[in-house]
This record gives structure tokens, C-alpha cells and sequence, in this order.
């Protein structure tokens, strides 16, 4: 398996999303999919599991190659970073390095001080006085029911605003995800 296809395959488990979730997933191209909206949590968890899926596959038009982003080298085994071929706006700030986690796909912005980025997003910092940012913002917890097949979804976003020690002078905001199949009631 590559290296590439194992970061994805974790970020499908760490989402909590089982295989069987591809049978209730609503239509959705990745590949038209607006990285701002992934990192303002303006999707929902089963797309983002899409999304990633098709950033991982080589063969597939929506794939980190197919878009031309580069790989950069991690100082950290929890993040896979990319650079972009044309820059992104994210939360008013634009930036051509995006980076995943497990779950989450964040904009990696040339701020080195989060607090004011933080207070205007609404997110309060849990290390405060520590010199670090981590913090998020719930933005969507709810649960859909298939109408035909009794199937639910649990979705949970947050917004994530963080600093860290491998993106010295940088700050790491974007959403979050991670959903759960319901079965159906019996």
C-alpha cells in the first residue's frame, strides 16, 4: 500500500466512517468540490470522506496529482502537507500550503499569533498562557436519515484553529470532521 493511500485509509478510520457508508453517501463530485468550503466546514462529513478518498486515489481526477498539488516533507507524522499551484482564500487569508490530519484539512497561514484569528472565529484557545493555539468551534452536529433505507448519518464539523511546533511562525485553521453510520431502527 502507499504511503499516500495509508495517511487516507487513517483519515477514513479516524472519521469513524465504516466502507458501508459509500451506499448512503448523497451525489457529490470531489472533484468540483471548493477547498474553502472543506475548510469552512460548509460540507458534511461523508463528503469530506469522498473528497479524501479521491485526493489519495492516483487514478482518480480528483487526486492530489491530477490537481497539482506537491507533497512537501513533514517535520510531523500527523500531517501530510501540500503545496497548491495557485493559492486559496481561506477565512479571509490566502495561502497556497493546505495540510491534513486524520480528519481534518486545515489552511496553513503566515500568522504567528492565532489569538486575534481565534477571537474573530469565536474560538477560544485551551492553551492560554502556554505561548500555543489550540481551539474549535462546533459547527454541525446532526444526524440525517435515508428516507429509503432507514440509514442514518451522524455528522460532527468543528472549526480548528491551532498552532504547531511543526509549522513554526504558522497558524492551522480549517474544519474537522467526522461522522458515524446509524443503522436503521428495527
Amino acid at each position: 500500500m502507499r504511503a499516500g493511500s495509508m495517511l487516507m485509509a487513517g483519515m477514513v478510520l479516524s472519521c469513524g466512517v465504516p466502507a458501508a457508508s459509500a451506499a448512503i453517501t448523497m451525489a457529490f463530485d470531489p472533484v468540483t468540490v471548493d477547498l474553502a468550503d472543506v475548510m469552512a466546514c460548509k460540507i458534511d462529513g461523508r463528503h469530506y470522506l469522498g473528497f479524501v478518498l479521491a485526493i489519495s486515489d492516483e487514478d482518480s481526477p480528483g487526486s492530489a496529482k491530477a490537481r497539482g498539488w506537491v507533497k512537501l516533507p513533514s517535520r510531523s507524522s500527523f500531517f501530510s502537507t501540500y503545496r497548491l499551484p495557485k493559492p486559496v482564500t481561506a477565512f479571509g487569508y490566502t495561502t497556497s500550503t493546505v495540510a491534513f490530519t486524520g480528519s481534518a484539512m486545515l489552511a496553513v497561514l503566515d500568522i504567528p499569533d492565532a489569538s486575534a484569528l481565534g477571537a474573530a472565529q469565536g474560538v477560544t484557545n485551551l492553551l492560554e498562557g502556554s505561548g500555543q493555539f489550540k481551539g474549535e468551534r462546533i459547527v454541525d452536529e446532526s444526524t440525517s436519515v435515508d428516507k429509503e433505507t432507514g440509514y442514518g448519518f451522524k455528522n460532527r464539523s468543528a472549526l480548528q484553529i491551532a498552532t504547531n511546533a511543526a509549522f513554526p511562525g504558522k497558524t492551522l485553521i480549517g474544519c474537522s470532521y467526522r461522522g458515524e453510520i446509524r443503522l436503521p431502527a428495527s
